[in-house]
């Protein structure tokens, strides 16, 4: 609802709200989402910890919403980058640089954008999801047919839930096995599980993209599906 069609207590309680949250979320970027502390906050906005319960239930509710947050901050990100592109392989490149400066730029709002179970939070994050698969859908993915049957079920299932675009198998099989190889590279990066490789996480990141958008422009899948 526009601001100016609220009462005076709900603007206050919106302001509130959105204050609260700016305050957990400034605990979460400096310790992690294990540091957010009720307490904290209420010594924060100099208001009693009791009355923060008037607007969040609890502390995971709290994290709920701010991990929702940061998967919508994440989606426009990835939008504004894809905007920027002007051709379908120059958009995906642009779409993985982005998804990783996010993260390295923030990496406990992406680890509590990525932990968080919550149906909420996959509804959000299904909005950054649809960014890679329409870049994807736009480059050209490979055929259905490439997919065996049992997972081309499934994607099928996946592509008939809420917020998804109607992409064909082939576009989401790229898509979510894309997705999951830039996750698996920016989470062992941030957890510097490959330090004593000697090797430069940037390089080894822009290699895998080069060969994921080289396969989508020969019209081959993502990865082994036999």
């Amino acid at each position: 609802m526009p601001e100016q069609q609220l009462t005076r207590r709900d603007r206050y309680r919106r302001r509130t709200v959105a204050e609260i949250k700016a305050a957990a979320m400034a605990q979460v970027r400096s310790g992690g989402p294990e540091a957010l502390s009720l307490a904290a906050i209420a010594r924060t906005m100099a208001m009693s910890a009791p009355a923060l319960y008037r607007y969040f239930a609890g502390r995971d509710e709290l994290l709920t919403e701010l991990a929702v947050d940061a998967h919508l901050a994440l989606a426009r990100a990835l939008d504004a980058a894809a905007a920027g592109a002007t051709t379908p392989p120059s958009r995906l490149r642009a779409v993985a640089v982005a998804y990783r400066e996010w993260a390295l730029a923030q990496p406990h709002a992406y680890r509590l954008a990525c932990e968080s179970p919550h149906g909420c939070v996959a509804s959000a994050a299904q909005q950054s999801m649809n960014v890679l698969l329409d870049v994807v859908a736009e480059a050209g993915a490979p055929p259905d047919a490439a997919i065996p049957a049992p997972l081309r079920a499934q994607l099928h299932r996946w592509n008939d839930g809420p917020g998804q675009r109607g992409h064909p198998a082939g576009v989401l099989h790229f898509g979510l096995v894309w997705w999951s190889r830039l996750h698996g590279l920016i989470s062992l990066e941030l957890g510097r599980h490959t330090a004593g490789t000697g090797i430069d996480p940037g390089l080894l990141y822009r290699s895998e993209v080069e060969t994921m958008v080289d396969s989508l422009r020969r019209g081959v899948t993502a990865g082994p599906c036999r």
